[in-house]
């Protein structure tokens, strides 16, 4: 009946994937194929043998392996390569620089079938998976209808709106990224403090109202005043030039204040909120990127983008405000001169966008830069004492400081690009104010307008220009702001983690764990699991043994889901890990890792973290449990001690009892110990096992050891060789078998004789 199932499994799947298929592609291939030729798998590759790009597509089905291609009178499809399955005697793949190719081996010899970019490399390496499997099981007797294809389950590789590839695991394609949408997003920040904006912006305009008086006062002074030499006039006049700066002054001190306070309400928002979705993305996310450049995103993005949200939106709706109310007062006082100051603004307009289309490529140069420099360090000083245990101190200065001139190389190509800019934007201003103080003061001398009307007219038109030339720096700003938002959102748009979703919880777990044909991989093309199944009975120790790579830590690993099966299925007492509440399934999990991480903080915190409303009595029961109660009561603090970053102050032992106190805490049905006694001395190993008998009882428990002599006390040994399962049964019963795991324990007998002597 299982074989059923799968099967239709695999029809499922295969519709769906047909479902992908063009119509046009289907429609020729419906004419090609034979009576019972049937299509069992197919990828897209975008890349032609000479190098260009084009459509081709490779098509397996149970009689031959094809490749079409356009064509070349339009109209359909031609076949550029073909061969006979029974031909076929194996299929990999090959890895470029962003490109790579698929190599087919047949009995003259091996042929490159495809060459595609990064969005086709996993149905590449599926489709190369099943034609290996295809050409073993025709080895081993095995008809095409009985080789399983992989039935996997991986995110999509290609933008759903442009086309472009996406990294491994990404699903955020930053090219699609609405700036618009972008800005509007940055805005819903600042709606829980409106009404504070609301006043900081009413602030900025009656501050730009009362910078616009003073020269409507001067032309007062001049033709009223000095001309005629009105000297009762003079102090009003005077005093009313004073008010105005003190008003401005005051203003402007309050609404700073204000200003400063949304930003950094907005700052504190964002932060959290990063930091929160941090937490919730899955562990893929983090192995794809460097520490330093997430934290890149976290300090200084988020900075930039603090400033553009308080203070840049707020300086663009009052330069558009100044500009109208300007225009409209240099068209009262005189249209001849105003259509004369609008010249140089059309040339100011399309320079302004050609440098911010310019100038936002360049940003993303330097931001990669400056997050590497972050990535130097976040690696450096954590392993400051592997730098000088092999004296390397001017081999990672000599590292930094070549980060350091790439970035600075880049700064100075955005230097000289707005050294060039600004300069060009002044002289445009300047030329058009020039061009207003001839044309004024011909029509002065003429009397068609008065001293104090020019002037102004052109203490108005530099108020004028000056918004035009703040847009160029603005567009500046905003440009770098939308580079830090691009890197924000991508955080904030990466899938999370199932955590919040409700899901399954059983009243009480018993434990059984069940692995059904599970297939995962890191990278396309090689699987670190390939179809393992086996079941463990509830309270029953596994022991995983077998090479390095073979897969082991990727089993604990799905089990835990810190990643998702790609294909198969693991079940825990008849249920589908995936549905169950993610939160309470990690709560029944207890894992032991072999290099223990432990938080700054005191020894009492770092227990509790894995029940912060444990009862002191449970504590002390869990670390005396462990065996950590005597070694911690003779220190001066006790359990207050302070650990030191990454628990450095402690002794590798003392931080892996730590560390199963902790878990004793968690009083989990499953146990996962990955080589948790790999690193210690033969003393303290004893200690560590003795807390751990006390841990594994009553508990399902998958143990990771290379000393296989610590796995005599396991039910059954599981050993994994080559990504798949390779022998299973217990210690003597695998000895008895002479295999992989006698070959294992044979050579541990000897490396322990030598060391003996």
């Amino acid at each position: 009946m299982g074989e059923v199932v799968a099967n239709q499994d695999i029809e499922q799947w295969l519709s769906a994937r047909l479902a992908e298929l063009p119509a046009d592609v289907q429609q020729w291939l419906g004419g090609q194929l034979g009576p019972d030729e049937r299509i069992a798998g197919f990828f897209y590759a975008d890349i032609l043998p000479d190098g260009g790009f084009g459509e081709r597509w490779n098509v397996l089905t149970n009689e031959r392996y094809l490749v079409l291609e356009e064509a070349p009178e339009g109209g359909g499809f031609q076949i550029a390569f073909q061969v006979p399955l029974a031909d076929v005697q194996g299929a990999r793949l090959r890895t470029y620089i962003g490109s790579a190719a698929l190599i087919l081996t047949c009995r003259d010899r091996a042929h490159e079938v495809a060459r595609f970019g990064l969005g086709s490399q996993h149905e590449a390496s599926d489709l190369s998976y099943y034609v290996k499997e295809i050409v073993k099981g025709r080895e081993e007797g095995r008809g095409f209808d009985q080789v399983s294809p992989p039935v996997t389950q991986r995110p999509q590789n290609r933008c759903s709106k442009c086309g472009r590839a996406l990294g491994r695991w990404n699903e955020v394609c930053t090219n699609c990224m609405d700036r618009r949408q972008i800005l509007l997003r940055l805005m819903v920040h600042l709606v829980p403090y409106l009404w504070m904006a609301a006043l900081g912006l009413s602030l900025t305009l009656l501050i730009t109202a009362l910078n616009l008086m003073p020269p409507y006062l001067n032309k007062i002074l001049i033709d009223q005043v000095i001309t005629p030499r009105n000297l009762p006039l003079l102090p009003k006049v005077v005093l009313a030039l004073a008010g105005v700066s003190i008003a401005s002054a005051v203003v402007s001190v309050f609404r700073s204040n204000v200003m400063q306070w949304v930003g950094q309400k907005v700052l504190l928002d964002m932060r959290t909120e990063i930091y929160e979705r941090l937490q919730m993305l899955r562990l893929r996310f983090y192995a794809q990127r460097e520490t330093g450049r997430i934290m890149a995103r976290v300090t200084s993005d988020l900075g930039r983008l603090q400033h553009f949200v308080s203070e840049g939106v707020q300086e663009m709706i009052v330069n558009i405000a100044t500009m109208l109310i300007i225009a409209a007062i240099l068209l009262a006082m005189n249209w001849r001169l105003f259509l004369l100051a609008l010249a140089p603004t059309p040339i100011i307009a399309v320079s302004t966008y050609l440098f911010g289309r310019r100038i936002h490529l360049l940003f993303h140069r330097i931001w990669r830069r400056s997050s590497g420099l972050t990535a130097i360090l976040a690696d450096t000083i954590p392993g400051i004492r592997v730098v000088k245990a092999f004296a390397q101190e001017r081999r990672e200065t000599a590292k930094f400081q070549a980060n350091s001139e790439q970035l600075f190389g880049e700064e100075m190509r955005a230097v000289r690009l707005s050294s060039a800019f600004f300069p060009f934007l002044h002289l445009q201003t300047t030329l058009g104010s020039i061009l207003i103080f001839s044309v004024g003061g011909y029509m002065v001398i003429h009397e068609a307008t008065t001293v104090g009307t020019l002037v102004a007219f052109t203490s108005y038109l530099w108020r004028f220009y000056m918004p035009v030339q703040n847009f160029g720096q603005m567009n500046q700003s905003l440009q770098r702001s939308l580079t830090s938002a691009e890197r924000v959102f991508e955080i904030l748009d990466a899938d999370p983690e199932p955590i919040m979703r409700p899901g399954l919880v059983l009243e009480q777990m018993r434990g059984e764990v069940e692995f059904r044909n599970i297939r995962f991989s890191y990278e396309p093309g090689k699987y670190a699991l390939d179809d393992v199944s086996f079941t463990v009975h509830p309270g029953e120790m596994i022991g995983l043994v077998g090479p390095s790579g073979a897969g082991k830590s990727t089993l604990v690993h799905l089990i835990a889901r810190f990643y998702e099966v790609e294909e198969g299925g693991i079940y825990i007492d008849g249920h589908d890990v995936r549905d169950f509440d993610l939160q309470w399934f990690r709560q029944q999990i207890g894992v032991v890792l072999q290099d223990p991480y432990l938080f700054r903080g005191t020894i009492w915190e770092n227990i509790a973290y894995a029940n912060p409303d444990a009862s002191a009595e449970e504590i002390l029961a869990a670390a005396k449990a462990a065996n950590a109660h005597e070694f911690v009561m003779n220190m001066p603090d006790g359990y207050d001690t302070m650990i030191g970053e990454r628990g450095q102050s402690l002794s590798g032992g003392e931080r892996q009892r730590i560390s199963i106190a902790r878990a004793v805490l968690r009083d989990p049905k499953i146990l996962i110990l990955d080589e948790a006694t790999a690193s210690v001395d033969t003393e303290t190993e004893s200690k560590i096992q003795l807390a751990l008998e006390r841990l594994i009882e009553n508990r399902t428990t998958f143990a990771i050891a290379h000393r296989l002599s610590t796995l005599r006390k396991a039910n059954r040994l599981v050993v994994l060789d080559k990504a798949k399962l390779a022998e299973m049964g217990t210690h003597d019963e695998l000895l008895a078998q002479d295999g992989l795991f006698a070959k294992l324990c044979r050579m541990q007998d000897e490396i322990s004789k030598v060391r003996a002597l």
